[in-house]
């Protein structure tokens, strides 16, 4: 180990390797598992603090949230579906003598809405299986969990609030408010750490050419004019910030309103930058991108829409609605476990026995019973690591038109090394779009193509557990910026208090920090952990799927100490003159790793519109025999209440209609 490594503690005996607290990843099969798969390390610290509120004392071999390490898409959780889609062969699968109503594949926001959907539509008695890759349930929406002082804290690893709530459907806010969370009371949004003084903070790296010093009460992401004289910056990239932040000229002087528009929709962020403001290639990585896009792979329009700098003199109107927009903003609803708490809310309706009675403030600190959620004869079951590797009807399609279809679909999974196989009534496919043509081979060639185009984002979020926060006291700050480094930002995470009352602020307690990518999750958004994470610059040229693609890979073989290592190094650079000590002070780390982040919407830089007015979501969602589909793909948007609409929908194509009229005679 090099000795800047051992000073940062990178050989410390803290529960956070590669994969979960000594849990092996799930064994594959020989013909599933991929080349250079991660193995388990030895188990570290186990976090036993606090039990169930029946049972026995949860630790990470029997509570996800508390598991530490490589999170997310964690090893264990994909490579069976990589196989599947390189065209490995699978073992022949085993019928475990299970029959359903309906299996869903895919336990994220969408999948157990639909779980949920289907029996309040068909009943209680209604039999329903919920198959996820994952070792815990609700997709993106995952909860992270630390011990610290006898206290549970905890985060979002991924989705981390709902967006606004009093715009969504009547069916999605009604089955939200109808599990015990209702978004219509608005939680008093505050700010413990201003009241003590705290504000945030920037941070130029060396490394970056900066001068490596705290620069207190400075957004990096909305400079001062006074910040941006005083900084010990090289002089190009302070220019061209002013020129971006607070530029007095018009950059696109002498067209009208409407040339400037068609002109900002047909070019890249980073060609205005260069073309209009001038920007100086070295200041770019600088600057953050827009929303989970690079700045190539988004349109300068766009960019101005999600509120990226730059266009303040142009004299043009934004676009109204941007989530960006203040307004906006103040329409969203957070929970302190972000949307994680709205999946146990789901799980407890399909388990009862899972978690106890109450609103989502009474079970924040409960401990989920996963012991519960796979007991067989119950009417509702989730099996998690399980990897479905096909879906297929068994038996011939009706012929003449108005024959029922009464087929049956075999489900097929890979867990523990082993292929089963269910039977269903009727399944409903809740994960990536992507995936669904290795799935179904049978569905029509156009559908398939339309997945295809369903390519996600990339996205990661950081979660450590530290010892104290009194070094943040000591600098007066709880978020730091920290520009042009591998991570965009650190803060302070607000401490849960129960009924939104006053939290526990002793700095000498311990606190969760969180590390974002930039101004957003998405890895593209940061141009510095781009390249760290491929290797390389992302290439001018490249379409927005193509980007995700590139650095899709390139994040599934960042090992966890690449994360470490620049999770302890800025720290220490940030805080270590304030008394931070990065080997003794840092307690857990969590990566959260998503390949498959954000469903994406068609972008219009590259994607044609549609001739017939028919987007490839809706032709993708179609349905396929007994097959329906429902996740955030087939919206289009990333958004927890389209995952809900698009479940209730795929639920409603199943009710059968029979009085003997059809759409087509």
């Amino acid at each position: 180990m090099k000795s800047s490594d051992k000073q940062l503690g990178m050989g410390a005996a803290i529960s956070r390797r590669d994969l979960i607290h000594g849990l092996a990843a799930t064994a594959l099969g020989a013909g599933m598992i991929r080349a250079g798969a991660s193995h388990a390390a030895p188990p570290g610290r186990v976090q036993t603090d606090l039990s169930n509120y029946a049972g026995p004392i949860a630790d990470a071999a029997t509570y996800p949230p508390v598991r530490e390490g490589m999170r997310g898409a964690h090893p264990g959780a994909f490579e069976a579906a990589h196989g599947r889609r390189d065209g490995a062969a699978y073992p022949a699968p085993v019928h475990t003598g299970e029959t359903y109503d309906l299996v869903v594949v895919g336990g994220g926001l969408s999948g157990l809405a639909a779980a949920c959907f289907y029996r309040r539509r068909f009943g209680p008695e209604a039999r329903v299986l919920v198959l996820d890759n994952h070792d815990d349930f609700g997709g993106h929406a995952k909860r992270n969990e630390f011990v610290s002082d006898g206290r549970t804290l905890m985060t979002t690893g991924g989705s981390a609030y709902f967006v606004a709530p009093d715009q969504w459907t009547e069916q999605a806010r009604g089955f939200v408010k109808s599990l015990g969370a209702d978004f219509t009371v608005k939680r008093e949004k505050t700010n413990p750490f201003a009241a003590l003084g705290m504000r945030p903070a920037t941070f130029l790296p060396r490394a970056s050419g900066g001068d490596g010093r705290l620069y207190p009460h400075v957004h990096f992401t909305a400079p001062t004019p006074e910040f941006l004289k005083t900084a010990n910056l090289p002089p190009r990239v302070r220019q061209d910030l002013a020129a971006v932040y607070h530029g007095t000229v018009d950059y696109m002087a002498g067209m009208t309103t409407a040339q400037k528009i068609a002109r900002l929709q047909s070019i890249t962020y980073k060609q205005y930058l260069l073309d209009y403001v001038k920007v100086a290639p070295e200041s770019l990585p600088w600057l953050p991108g827009v929303w989970c896009l690079s700045k190539t792979a988004a349109s300068a329009w766009f960019a101005y829409f999600r509120y990226a700098p730059g266009f303040s003199t142009l004299g043009v109107a934004r676009a109204p609605y941007s989530p960006e927009a203040p307004e906006d903003e103040a329409a969203d609803f957070h929970m302190p476990a972000g949307n994680s708490d709205l999946a146990r809310l789901m799980v407890r309706e399909l388990v009862p026995q899972s978690l106890p009675q109450g609103t989502w403030q009474s079970l924040e600190t409960v401990r989920l019973r996963y012991d519960t959620l796979d007991r067989p004869n119950a009417p509702a079951r989730i099996r998690l690591n399980s990897i479905v590797v096909r879906v297929q009807h068994i038996g011939d399609a009706p012929v003449g038109l108005f024959e029922p279809d009464t087929r049956e679909v075999a489900v097929d999974y890979m867990r523990n090394g082993k292929c089963s196989r269910v039977m269903a009534k009727n399944v409903i496919l809740a994960g990536n779009n992507n995936m669904i043509p290795y799935l179904c081979p049978e569905m029509p060639e156009e559908q398939k193509a339309a997945q295809h185009k369903a390519v996600r984002a990339a996205n990661q979020m950081t979660t450590v557990l530290i010892r104290n926060w009194e070094a943040f006291r000591k600098a007066g700050t709880n978020h730091i910026d920290t520009p042009a480094s591998f991570f965009g930002s650190f803060a302070l995470d607000v401490p849960w208090a129960p009924n939104d009352g006053p939290p526990d602020m002793d700095p000498a307690k311990g606190a969760i920090v969180i590390f974002m990518t930039g101004t957003n999750s998405g890895i593209l958004n940061n141009d510095t952990m781009t390249r760290a994470i491929m290797g390389t610059d992302m290439p001018d040229n490249l379409t927005m799927q193509q980007q995700f693609r590139m650095v899709r890979m390139g994040l599934l073989q960042t090992p966890f100490a690449v994360f470490e290592r620049a999770v302890r190094t800025q720290m220490n650079d940030a805080l270590g003159p304030y008394g931070f000590d990065v080997a003794r002070d840092i307690v857990g780390i969590t990566v959260n790793r998503w390949p498959h982040g954000f469903a994406m919407a068609q972008n219009s830089l590259f994607d044609p519109p549609s001739p017939t007015g028919e987007q490839p979501c809706e032709i993708a969602r179609r349905q396929f025999g007994r097959i329906s589909i429902a996740n955030s793909d087939a919206s289009g948007q990333d958004l927890c209440n389209t995952a809900i609409d698009q479940a209730w929908r795929a639920v409603e194509e199943m009710v059968p209609h029979n009085y003997g009229y059809y759409n087509r005679i």
